[in-house]
């Protein structure tokens, strides 16, 4: 995350920045904890005396964040990565946005699967946090068949056979799963293990090359699986040739660089069109300057963004990760991808528009 925001950093401050301020950048680790996560916010808020927060990658930090930290603040928030649907339902007061899209698509997707595949029953397994659980209501909402359970589990544990026997008390058909690697490689070889039989739709968080090879191909092929569209055209282009020259060891994917890039580049803009960095008239510029219908700027342009701002012209904000179009509750949209596991690969079925899903 720090790499996409620091390269936005350079390309705000090269174009004199908003209001003419270069943006200065302080980062606090949330050690993937809530206790530690508030902490760190904290600190940023009443030492450092940001105006905004980026972060952070664990849904239930964030939404930890916003509840003690950015919402009674009144510090604009904008996580780049976290996807939980309850991020969307916060009582936010406006202040928290994001640049990842919604669970809620995955898990609309995930039941559409199933009912293409001809089944009426579906189980879920989720790990048991925010977004894990959120993602079970919101698949048990939309799937037309009968959910016969969802089981909530913890991670780190050595046996999941409690989880399985409950999971499989009733026969479904599918299994929609939302979890992390690390737990799911020992769930899914003890489900191998077992016989249980059925078939398995994934969560985005468990397609990598890294997780097929741990689990092993034989295990997971013919599995499917939804993740978010990777953005294409000529501004994701660009970045990703960036990125790699700036950070050639680095994960372009992980975590979500050019998510955070728009993050802090909408930011920016924002304060320009706002004329200050109060984060109650700055949210009200967030949409403004990156939905439609206005001229368009694109990745490495927020000089011209500046520019078109002060000469009283709407713009629309694009950037590598896509439309930034925040909707009423500060999310955006992005097209889905349906993949299957083929021959020890991930291979795209079927796109699914974000039109179809809002």
């Amino acid at each position: 995350m720090l790499n996409g925001l620091q390269m936005a950093q350079e390309d705000i401050n090269a174009a004199g920045g908003p209001l003419g301020r270069e943006i200065e950048l302080f980062d606090e680790d949330s050690e993937t904890n809530s206790t530690a996560g508030v902490n760190a916010a904290n600190s940023l808020v009443n030492t450092q005396n940001v105006s905004g927060l980026i972060g952070a990658v664990s849904s239930g930090v964030t939404i930890s964040i916003a509840q003690s930290v950015s919402i009674p603040n009144e510090i604009l928030h904008i996580t780049s990565a976290s996807s939980s649907p309850t991020i969307s339902t916060l009582d936010d007061n406006d202040f928290v946005f994001r640049t990842r899209t919604n669970d809620r698509f995955v898990a609309q997707v995930m039941a559409q699967i199933i009912e293409d595949e001809g089944a009426d029953s579906a189980a879920v397994l989720y790990i048991n946090n925010d977004f894990g659980a959120a993602l079970a209501d919101t698949f048990e909402e939309t799937f037309s068949g009968t959910t016969t359970t969802t089981v909530g589990y913890e991670s780190g544990q050595s046996s999941y056979q409690q989880a399985l026997s409950e999971l499989y008390a009733d026969d479904p058909e599918f299994i929609a799963y939302a979890g992390y690697p690390e737990s799911g490689t020992t769930i899914l070889n003890q489900w191998n293990e077992e016989g249980y039989g059925g078939n398995w739709v994934l969560h985005t968080s468990l397609l990598s090359q890294d997780f097929l090879n741990n689990v092993g191909a034989d295990i997971l092929n013919g599995m499917y699986g939804v993740r978010t569209l990777p953005p294409t055209g000529d501004a994701t282009g660009s970045f990703e040739e960036d990125y790699a020259d700036a950070y050639p060891d680095a994960d372009l994917f992980s975590p979500y660089s050019w998510n955070s890039y728009d993050a802090l580049v909408s930011y920016a803009l924002a304060v320009h069109h706002a004329g200050t960095t109060d984060p109650n008239t700055v949210k009200e510029s967030m949409r403004p300057v990156s939905n439609p219908d206005g001229e368009a700027v694109s990745y490495a342009e927020v000089g011209d963004g500046f520019d078109l701002i002060d000469d009283g012209t709407t713009i629309d904000y694009s950037g590598p990760s896509g439309e930034v179009n925040y909707d009423e509750n500060g999310d955006v949209a992005s097209d889905m991808a349906i993949v299957l596991v083929e021959d020890g690969e991930f291979v795209d079925q079927e796109t699914i528009p974000a039109s179809d899903l809002v």
